[in-house]
């Protein structure tokens, strides 16, 4: 019974599944430029290293790309009895919110947005751009939690890189390849960062696949100077050379939790040196190794010697925090009805939608799979 698709951004949580609606059919997706041009190596990437446990295959992927239809901001696509309004989110380049019309109702999906300014996207202005909304579905991964200024983390995070640095020391950035890359990449060229630094992983291509989208990104050419005066890491002879010729460094590396990729590889060489740092930036899932540096000192369970390197974890979230995500709401609040939770914990949910409730008396609705929802 699905008519299209509109996918918000190139994220797996988001796109993963999608390969499946093209095993018995053929229908439209919708997205902008810069996310199918990153699908691409995310999906052929993830393909390669899940395929056996996946229920499609390379054949459903190709036919996923062939009924993707590229759109913009500020254009509408129209499905039966539908139209579809796409406006920035501001999450991560190429990142977009939809506006389901049907006959004079209005329902935001919001996606993963950001309301906050970062380096690399712009923010995301519902008051500006959406209009009226009648029923609004929003994100809230962080709905109890208040991020510091971006200006505060960039500081902080330069800071920490430069005293590293002076010590002679190799700086670990284990980032997502797709967006917190590219940001710490820039963040780095912004403050004049005067030791070599490097980048490694699928960061290299998924900076030439934003290069190419020059309208998605805020800092083109800060990007295109950091990509251009940063040194590509391109195997393995790389790899072993920087790490005998010694600090001062810095290296960004995929992943971001550390589950794989050449930031494990680097962590492995440097973790038991007290003058390198291993500095996260993105997000660190419950048992990922990221996540027990950063609880434990220790990146395996049943790890007997603790990581001696200087370990911390700089808030570069892209999604909203709790007061971008109210501000959302009162941006929309003039003929907003109903809200529909979704994408967050459940005890987060429930505290974000009783405060809601009190503060704008709107009717909210925390969303399950599963379940059906009548406006």
């Amino acid at each position: 019974r699905v008519k299209a698709i509109a996918l918000t951004h190139a994220h797996l949580d988001h796109t993963g599944a999608t390969p499946l609606y093209f095993v018995s059919s053929k229908i439209p997706v919708y997205v902008t430029k810069a996310t199918k041009d990153v699908l691409r190596p995310l999906m052929e990437d993830y393909l390669h290293i899940s395929g056996y446990y996946l229920p499609f295959e390379y054949e459903e992927i190709t036919k996923f790309f062939r009924s993707i239809k590229t759109v913009k901001y500020g254009e509408q696509a129209e499905i039966d009895n539908y139209t579809l309004d796409f406006i920035n989110a501001g999450h991560i380049p190429g990142s977009m919110s939809v506006i389901v019309n049907i006959g004079s109702r209005r329902i935001l999906f919001t996606g993963d947005l950001n309301l906050a300014e970062t380096e690399l996207v712009y923010p995301a202005n519902y008051r500006e751009e959406a209009g009226e909304i009648d029923v609004l579905v929003i994100e809230t991964t962080y709905a109890t939690t208040e991020h510091p200024r971006r200006e505060d983390v960039e500081k902080r995070f330069i800071e920490a890189v430069k005293e590293v640095l002076e010590n002679n020391g190799i700086v670990l950035v284990p980032a997502f390849s797709v967006s917190r890359s590219q940001e710490i990449l820039v963040v780095l060229k912004k403050y004049g960062i005067d030791a070599p630094v490097y980048y490694d992983g699928m960061v290299r291509e998924i900076n030439r696949v934003f290069l190419s989208n020059k309208l998605f990104l805020k800092n083109y050419g800060l990007l295109r100077k950091a990509v251009k005066d940063f040194i590509e890491i391109r195997g393995w002879q790389d790899r072993k050379a920087i790490l005998e010729s010694g600090g001062p460094a810095v290296i960004v590396a995929s992943s971001g939790m550390l589950r794989g990729g050449p930031s494990s590889y680097f962590l492995r060489k440097i973790y038991d040196k007290p003058e390198n740092g291993v500095f996260l930036v993105s997000f660190q899932a419950p048992n990922t190794p990221g996540r027990l540096i950063v609880e434990k000192g220790v990146f395996e369970e049943n790890m007997s010697e603790h990581v001696k390197a200087r370990v911390e974890w700089f808030d570069f979230s892209s999604h909203a925090g709790k007061t971008e995500l109210l501000k959302a709401i009162k941006d929309l609040r003039g003929s907003l009805e109903k809200i529909v939770l979704v994408h967050g914990e459940s005890d987060v949910q429930k505290k974000f939608a009783e405060e809601v409730s009190v503060k704008y008396g709107l009717d909210v609705t925390i969303a399950k799979n599963g379940d059906k929802i009548i406006i």
